[in-house]
């Protein structure tokens, strides 16, 4: 072993972060520092060997040494071959180097699957961190990162279209994120940034082989992103509708005869006895979202209003051609019945209101004749 000399005094362990694009970042470590007088801060977990090789004889006059690492149990740390030290005889050398270094280059990966869907589709984002290390000394002497202290804390997704996620890391996969999310229609970045926190670890041997050690903790945020995901258009198509008609009246004994809240395409009604039709919308296909060729959500259609545009009426006070409000029946009557069997037509264009399961609201028009078919009348029967 080498003879007890002077110690080191102080450790001064600086660590750097910083990033780079491409979803890089790193984490430097970087040891220094000045020979004193041995003091009580010596730490006996490790002990090293030192093997005198040659002497050089320029001046300086310098010695080289072979020098290895020991743990207090025996183990050597650097066992496959020693680590070569150049010492001065003016001035006592360090352990294993007066400066040491180390540097955690972290990688995040960010991907989204599937990057292209149809609108309202649910789609997974992950992400991927992993690391690679330089360090001195079989990751025990000099300076590195100390790789199990490296810890995300949380992870932060932009999905890019105006949400922004604060996901915990599952304990399962604490290097990984999955995470899911809808998107809509449009062209999207999600952004993810892992917040990791770490220990840099600095040490250096004095002649004598007693360490110093020095732990400092960092935090780092990496930042990478995943383009071209795109939500494909939506397609609001609309209903098939066609009218229908719900008559109502009073019978001359009294008996009234109500509107049903079906509506039919063919309607029957007794001569000369006066009507109020009420007009009804049958749907006869609602109306849907599609995109990319799948349908991925419904609709709800209502009548709003309507246009009479005639057909035969005999009543004394009919109603005029015109637009009239859903709820408002046309007053009509038939005093012949046609021969055949033929019906009265009664011309409408219904304009409905179609709302579909995003919110969107589409107004459509539809033009079609009630058939009206005259029987006689109840009296005669």
């Amino acid at each position: 072993m080498a003879s007890a000399a002077d110690a080191y005094d102080g450790i001064d362990v600086q660590v750097e972060t910083w990033t780079s694009d491409g979803g890089r970042g790193y984490v430097g470590v970087q040891t220094a520092g000045q020979w004193a007088p041995p003091d009580t801060r010596a730490c006996l977990r490790y002990y090293s060997s030192w093997r005198h090789i040659a002497w050089i004889g320029t001046e300086p006059i310098r010695d080289e040494w072979f020098v290895t690492v020991f743990t207090c149990d025996g183990s050597a740390v650097n066992p496959l071959e020693p680590t070569m030290v150049l010492t001065s005889r003016t001035r006592p050398g360090i352990g294993v180097r007066r400066e040491a270094s180390g540097l955690l280059r972290l990688d995040l990966g960010v991907a989204v699957e599937p990057a292209i869907a149809p609108a309202g589709s649910v789609r997974t984002v992950t992400a991927a961190l992993s690391g690679s290390w330089w360090d001195a000394i079989g990751d025990e002497i000099s300076a590195y990162v100390i790789r199990n202290s490296l810890r995300v804390r949380r992870w932060t997704v932009d999905f890019g279209d105006g949400t922004v996620a604060s996901v915990p890391p599952e304990p399962t996969m604490p290097f990984r994120l999955a995470t899911t999310h809808v998107y809509g229609p449009g062209s999207f970045e999600v952004i993810v940034t892992a917040h990791v926190t770490g220990q840099a670890y600095g040490a250096f041997f004095s002649p004598a082989g007693i360490p110093y050690e020095d732990v400092i903790p960092f935090a780092i945020d990496i930042t990478n992103a995943a383009a071209g995901i795109s939500g494909l258009p939506i397609e609001y198509l609309p209903p098939v509708v066609v009218p229908g008609g719900s008559p109502s009246g009073t019978l001359p004994g009294g008996v009234a005869i109500p509107a049903d809240a079906a509506g039919h395409t063919q309607i029957w009604w007794p001569r000369g006895l006066p009507c109020d039709l009420f007009i009804r919308a049958l749907v006869e296909e609602e109306g849907v979202m599609r995109s990319g060729g799948v349908v991925i959500g419904g609709a709800t259609t209502r009548l709003v209003s309507y246009r009479y545009l005639g057909g035969g009426n005999g009543a004394s006070r009919a109603s005029p051609q015109g637009e009239y409000e859903a709820d408002e029946p046309i007053r009509i009557q038939w005093n012949t019945p046609l021969p055949d069997k033929r019906s009265y037509p009664v011309r409408v264009q219904l304009t409905v209101e179609t709302t579909y399961d995003d919110g969107t609201v589409r107004t459509f028009e539809f033009s079609r004749s009630i058939a009206a078919t005259v029987v006689f009348s109840a009296i005669s029967h």
